[in-house]
């Protein structure tokens, strides 16, 4: 996200907008590589993961899943797996190692 203010779901009134920064496919095992090059120096922020879960499940009742989330100055070095746990009528997500 870059914009003066965080993006929220809540009110239309925002200034900022969503930057591309890479993409990926998962495997055979439902696993994607490294999403951006800059996994090492990650700058604090807020990103966004977008699944294409409607490709992957045709049937299901979520057509793509966003899961947001803030990366702290504190945590730039850290490395972060994010998940994403899919049925046909649920999905969940945490933080992994």
């Amino acid at each position: 996200w870059e914009g003066n203010e965080p993006p929220s779901a809540f009110t239309q009134s925002h200034t900022g907008h969503w930057i591309l920064q890479g993409t990926s496919m998962t495997d055979k095992d439902g696993r994607s590589g490294q999403l951006i090059s800059m996994v090492d120096n990650l700058n604090a922020g807020i990103y966004c993961i977008s699944f294409n879960t409607g490709k992957y499940n045709p049937a299901g009742f979520f057509p793509y899943v966003s899961i947001v989330f803030e990366v702290r100055e504190s945590q730039k070095l850290e490395h972060f797996h994010v998940p994403l746990l899919l049925s046909p009528f649920s999905f969940s997500t945490y933080r992994g190692s």
